[in-house]
């Protein structure tokens, strides 16, 4: 029974908070089709993978610290956390800054190669011009809240996203309803918020009651660097793979639908963004508690918690295909797109229907072999969709079914990644979790 409200305490303000820090970009996404249409929707979503690259940086230090944070806690080394703990904040910083000035003036030329075309470019460089300038605020604060989760306050990590969310429906209503400032004025918005939700972030990590902070743990070690990023590295691929999936199917919505074809994805991706966040939300929150158990050796409360994870995960993305499927028509109306775009959307909804329920097994997965130290297991999942699956059926399935193809390739990959989840977890099982 403890350990039952352990996991509802950890996993449910987790899965509404990884929600909520989805809806910065929904809530971009609403303003933006609402002012302008197609033409904003599709560019905000040829400039997404950018953005994502910095959501998945932040978090391959953020959860890497995470999963050191919660084993050493199981461990009661202490002194360990401390040390994690002002590394991490040194490199989320350092990362951030970096990566900033680098991607601001990339983006010039990187846009054109990830399928903006002369419509689509303008408005995909002033967003994102705008989105890198501020990047520090978004990387700090996903990666700090990951922190915040693996030390025990999973239910502040949560309050933080709420109030940021908030903040950002209402810059984005000042600053693109009002003051017609476009694309520019959403990033702007969203980056003020991230800012925000930041500060209170890194209040909260370095006045943590748990453990004392000193500026001596600031400075980076070699070794603690290292771990950390030994097993960040698989979930920056679970989430950079939404980024290189979104890179690809842009360029194939460009090449079989032309701007429209994009403005289509742009609304599937809105649709999608809200049930992967809820799946990464129970891998998230189970995965403090899995490192934890793992730490303290105990298998059977691994195995215990893997299966409750797993249900909760699949039971999740099977509710969210009922709600997609209901509102197929409602849905794409919601973020301005066109009569056509709208018909289109509809039509190909049941592709992510389908994909649901594999996508989270195959997600969950992957959460749950960092967790356990199983980084190559997990780094496969990660990586191989992005890196092989999607662009595979990219490539086929429109050779045959066109525009229609570019949907069909979605659940043809996850579809795929959950029968290679299956496979790995049947033979860590065989060996064991200890």
């Amino acid at each position: 029974m403890q350990l039952r409200k352990q996991f509802c305490a950890s996993v449910l303000p987790s899965m509404l908070a990884q929600l909520l820090n989805s809806c910065f970009i929904i809530v971009d996404g609403f303003f933006i089709g609402q002012n302008m249409g197609d033409v904003g929707l599709a560019a905000i979503n040829v400039a997404w993978p950018i953005t994502a690259l910095f959501q998945a940086l932040s978090l391959c230090i953020g959860v890497g610290a995470a999963v050191r944070i919660a084993t050493a806690r199981g461990q009661n080394q202490m002194q360990e956390v401390a040390q994690v703990r002002g590394n991490a904040i040194s490199l989320l910083t350092l990362t951030a800054l970096v990566c900033s000035v680098v991607l601001y003036h990339a983006s010039p030329v990187l846009l054109p190669f990830m399928g903006a075309n002369e419509e689509i470019y303008p408005m995909a460089l002033e967003y994102i011009q705008v989105v890198c300038a501020l990047a520090v605020g978004q990387m700090v604060s996903t990666g700090l809240l990951a922190v915040l989760r693996s030390m025990g306050s999973a239910v502040a990590a949560m309050a933080i996203t709420v109030a940021g969310l908030f903040s950002n429906i209402l810059l984005d209503w000042w600053m693109i309803d009002v003051k017609q400032w476009g694309l520019a004025g959403a990033a702007l918005a969203t980056a003020v918020s991230q800012i925000g939700c930041a500060v209170v972030c890194l209040l909260l990590v370095v006045t943590h009651p748990s453990v004392k902070f000193s500026l001596s743990s600031l400075k980076m070690d070699k070794t603690t660097v290292e771990r950390m990023l030994h097993f960040g590295i698989a979930p920056m691929g679970l989430s950079l793979s939404t980024s290189l999936i979104m890179l690809v199917t842009n360029l194939q919505a460009v090449r079989y639908g032309g701007t429209q074809g994009v403005a289509v994805y742009a609304v599937l991706s809105y649709v999608l963004g809200a049930v992967i966040p809820l799946i990464t939300g129970v891998g998230d929150g189970t995965q403090p508690l899995l490192s934890f158990a793992k730490g303290a050796g105990q298998p059977q409360t691994v195995r215990t918690l893997c299966r409750w994870g797993l249900y909760l995960a699949v039971g999740t993305a099977l509710l969210g295909g009922v709600v997609s499927w209901q509102g197929r028509y409602l849905l794409p109306a919601l973020f301005g797109a066109s009569e056509w775009a709208i018909a289109q959307g509809a039509d190909c909804m049941w592709t992510l229907v389908l994909a649901y329920p594999f996508m989270a097994a195959a997600h969950f997965f992957s959460s749950y072999f960092t967790a356990v130290s199983q980084p190559i297991a997990s780094g496969i999942l990660s990586y191989g969709e992005p890196l092989v699956a999607q662009p595979f059926w990219l490539l086929v399935a429109p050779l045959f079914w066109h525009l229609e193809g570019v949907w069909i390739a979605y659940p043809a990959a996850v579809i795929t990644m959950a029968l290679v989840a299956a496979v790995l977890y049947y033979k860590s099982e065989k060996q064991g979790v200890e």
